[in-house]
Order: structure tokens, then sequence, then C-alpha cells
């Protein structure tokens, strides 16, 4: 899981800034079909936790555009204003998502949330990301369930799975 995030993390930093616009559209369009097309009336763990993460992205009263904007500014070099959108909009996000960002003291926390700026964009997605892949762990092993029997690896991978499920990164 480790590598597959830090891999996610280096592609979506490599984005230039009309790619990066193309990814968060995609991400919101995506974002809404997850959030109407899972309403399960007993989910698992792991479908209710990308279910919360989303809804609390959903629920957000920020301007998308504007932290966008904010974080392109940052990420491409061009401070001008950027500074002034990063301070002034905050991406709500309930804390235990962004425990590697709690842990380092590099978000405000306000009751039970987890305050991310325009320069904390790509940790909002990598947090999604994140829950998209344990979900998509449970998914494989549902319908595959012979494969973690069958091969060695894949019973060290589930394991490291389970154990790193809260686990801090970098």
């Amino acid at each position: 899981m480790t590598a597959e995030i830090s891999l996610f993390c280096y592609r979506l930093q490599s984005l230039g800034k009309a790619r990066l616009k193309h990814f968060i559209r995609q991400f919101h369009r995506l974002r809404k079909y997850f959030l109407n097309s899972t309403e399960i009336s007993n989910p698992c763990v792991e479908l209710k936790d990308v279910r919360e993460l989303l809804s609390a992205l959903d629920d957000c009263s920020i301007d998308w555009n504007s932290v966008t904007a904010g974080y392109i500014s940052l990420a491409m070099g061009r401070h001008v204003n950027s500074q002034l959108i990063a301070d002034n909009f905050h991406i709500a996000v309930p804390f235990r998502f962004m425990l590697w960002l709690v842990a380092k003291r590099k978000v405000l926390l306000s009751k039970g949330m987890a305050l991310l700026t325009a320069s904390q964009l790509p940790q909002v997605f990598v947090a999604v990301f994140r829950q998209w892949l344990k979900y998509g762990v449970l998914l494989a092993k549902m319908r595959q369930p012979n494969v973690t029997t069958g091969d060695d690896r894949f019973k060290l991978l589930f394991a490291e799975c389970r154990v790193n499920a809260f686990s801090v990164y970098a």
C-alpha cells in the first residue's frame, strides 16, 4: 500500500496545470457517482470509510475553484496572492483520515476535523486514494478468496494491509 500511495503522490505532483484541473474535475465526477451508486443498507467498514471521507468533501462549504487555483499557483511556483488563498480556505476532513499530518502537527484541528489548506490539496486526494485502495483490496479478497490461500506473496500482502491499516505515512 505504501508503494502504491507513493507512486500516486509522485504522479499527482508531476501533473501540469491543465492535467491537474482535468484530474480534479474527474475526481469530483467520480466522487458524486460513487456516493450516488453505493447506498447499501449494511456496508462493510471499508466502504463506510470511503463514503464518510467523500461525504465530508461533499459537505465542504468552500470554493473548490479557489482552492484549486491556490494549489496550482503554489505548485507552479507563482506565489502571487497564493498565500492569501492558502490561508483563507480550508478543506475540512475527519482527522482520522489525516493521521500522518496530525502526527506531524501540519494541520489545524477543529471539532474532530483536520483543516487542510490549498497547499495540502494533494493530501486530500492521497487520503481518498488510500481508502479506495483498502476497499479495492477487500473486494479482490471477497471475489477471489483463493488468491490469498494459494500464493504466499498475497498472504504477505494482505497481512501487511491489515497491519498497516492505520500507519502514519511521510
